[in-house]
């Protein structure tokens, strides 16, 4: 007679042993691509789902986004659903692109805080500007098209 033996797991006070298999998404599931345009040159890169499009641009150096506030205060509360009222959001327009027509319109409409920005932009702000900073990246926006604004510079 063959026993079956289950290895026994000793886990700290109050946990237990996870049922099933542990699942941890690869970065295959994670990775999408995004089509960017700046100054007539076209690039490729890769971004992952969860972050923002801003943190996207700058690991890939892009230097026409600067985005010297980060998004402002409390960055992860303009990245959710709903949007957290008690957050200050963007505090400068320094990383404002445009999103190609069939995706903009998917997007999350624009807080209140981003149109506030916006409307302070050196650029003129159209249906089509976005400031990065605000838009999560998501599965659904492998191949997007994104142009950077020609002259990103903010007096403040």
């Amino acid at each position: 007679m063959n026993k079956i033996i289950k290895p026994l797991f000793r886990f700290s006070a109050g946990h237990v042993r996870p049922k099933g298999p542990i699942y941890a998404p690869s970065i295959q599931e994670r990775l999408i691509y995004l089509n960017l345009y700046r100054d007539g040159v076209f690039d490729r890169i890769p971004a992952f789902v969860g972050e923002s499009l801003l943190e996207a641009l700058k690991r890939f150096t892009v230097d026409e986004v600067v985005g010297s506030c980060d998004g402002g205060e409390k960055l992860d509360s303009i990245l959710e659903d709903p949007i957290q009222p008690n957050s200050y959001g963007p505090l400068c327009s320094d990383c404002q692109v445009y999103i190609a027509s069939p995706w903009v319109e998917r997007l999350r409409p624009r807080d209140y805080r981003e149109e506030l920005q916006l409307d302070n932009a050196v650029q003129v702000s159209e249906k089509h500007s976005r400031l990065s900073c605000t838009i999560k990246i998501e599965k659904w926006m492998d191949e997007m098209e994104v142009s950077t604004a020609l002259n990103n510079s903010n007096d403040y």
